[in-house]
């Protein structure tokens, strides 16, 4: 008999060990290599800066080789940054920008908290701390971290995000076990897109909602905005939020990146303060991060407020695309106590979105009540993990049911076709 018309021994199993063996040929085929050719480097002037421009080139700011040398000069103590290019061929079809997070208890409250009278906080500290692999940049909102070639089939696109990680994660065994690996933020569909990471081990997790407020075509400036809500609502806004501000004799400026300069250590000592009091702080800048991010000034927008010479607060908008994103802030804890510093700063977003003809502004995933009373609403976002403990990899299924993110409350401040006259 032909071998061609010989039955194939997997047909002559009982279905469940049929489905089974098919199973577990799909996940081989799926681990394999994708047969595309990778350039790594640990600065990202060490690869093809033109390879580099002609994937990332619709990706916008946070992609862009301009942000991501400023992002390395600035030296973020507890991160390392690592690139890849992959190519079909000489054609370049992947980029991907990633970080090494070493992160331990003193990131999960402040120092002062954890230290406790007769116990060994360095023995602590050691045996609960871990490297992270993140896809993705940890200052910011979206998936930052990977950009495909037009036309690249999906599948084999996030194949190569999974080889990639994979390849990272076996170097770094030089520097210690990187323990977990994490790709974040994506949207419902990008991880529908990407379900493909699923067969790799990898384990859907939710990320939380961030905030985003759309920005109608017909606003051209923040006095439309506010004219569009309803008045309870705008007169909060004037009443608690603006007068405030100026009845202190105080002024919302945007600083020059000499200023920036001048005023880094101050800047950074509101954004600590800020970051002193929340209860996970994966990730603190140094204060060279200020003056690098203020030299993209077409992207980059510090807003102050200023009482005389001395900055009471700021707010980083950085300007991505069509969008407007919140993005690091900082204020003096005493004087907010009697000053709206925190809302008034996040107006200064609407206001810079605006004035930039932007179609949205992302306002982060804190203060979900007055963000809603701003008009935002919640887009959810989601990561995928995978521990490199294939025991403890099993377990996550389990415990990212164990995950709750505080819901937004259900606020429309706006008037609508149907709202009594304001």
């Amino acid at each position: 008999m032909p071998t061609d018309v010989l039955p194939r021994f997997d047909s002559m199993l009982p279905p469940p060990l049929r489905d089974a063996l098919a199973g577990l040929e799909r996940r081989q085929a799926l681990r394999a290599p994708t047969g595309l050719r990778f350039a790594f480097a640990d600065q990202l002037a060490a690869l093809n800066g033109a390879a580099w421009d002609e994937v990332t080139r619709s990706r916008g700011l946070m992609l862009s080789r301009r942000y991501l040398e400023a992002l390395e000069s600035a030296r973020t103590p507890n991160v390392e940054h690592r690139y890849a290019l992959g190519f079909d061929g000489t054609r370049p079809v992947l980029a991907m920008a990633m970080q090494i997070l070493d992160v331990g208890i003193d990131r999960l409250r402040p120092a002062s908290k954890h230290v406790i009278e007769g116990l060994d906080t360095d023995a602590l500290e050691q045996s609960v701390r871990q490297r992270v692999l993140v896809c993705g940049n940890l200052l910011s909102a979206g998936l930052d971290g990977v950009a495909f070639a037009a036309g690249l089939d999906e599948d084999l696109a996030w194949r190569a995000v999974g080889e990639v990680l994979y390849r990272v994660r076996r170097a770094e065994k030089l520097n210690g076990h990187t323990n977990l690996v994490v790709v974040k933020d994506l949207s419902t569909s990008q991880r529908n897109e990407s379900r493909t990471l699923e067969g790799l081990a990898y384990r859907p997790m939710e990320g939380g909602a961030t905030m985003v407020l759309s920005l109608e075509p017909e606003w051209t400036k923040h006095d439309d905005y506010l004219a569009s809500m309803l008045s309870k609502y705008r007169s909060a806004v004037k009443r608690k939020v603006y007068a405030p501000i100026t009845d202190a004799g105080c002024r919302v400026v945007r600083l020059t990146p000499d200023e920036v300069q001048r005023h880094a250590e101050r800047l950074q000592s509101l954004h600590l303060a800020v970051q002193d009091n929340a209860n996970v702080r994966p990730v603190t800048v140094s204060s060279e991060y200020w003056p690098a991010m203020a030299k993209l000034e077409d992207a980059c927008v510090f807003n102050a407020v200023m009482r005389g010479e001395e900055v009471l607060g700021f707010l980083l908008v950085q300007l991505d695309g069509d969008e407007a994103h919140a993005a690091q802030i900082g204020f003096d804890r005493e004087a907010a106590k009697e000053l709206p510093l925190y809302l008034r700063l996040l107006h200064t977003t609407v206001e810079v979105g605006l004035a930039r003809k932007c179609r949205r502004v992302v306002l982060g995933r804190t203060a979900l009540e007055p963000k809603a009373r701003m008009g935002a609403k919640p887009v959810d976002t989601f990561m995928w993990v995978r521990h490199r403990v294939p025991v403890v990899n099993a377990l996550t299924r389990g415990l990212v049911d164990l995950v709750r993110h505080q819901p937004a409350p259900d606020i429309d401040p706006f008037k609508r076709a149907d709202s009594s006259p304001a």
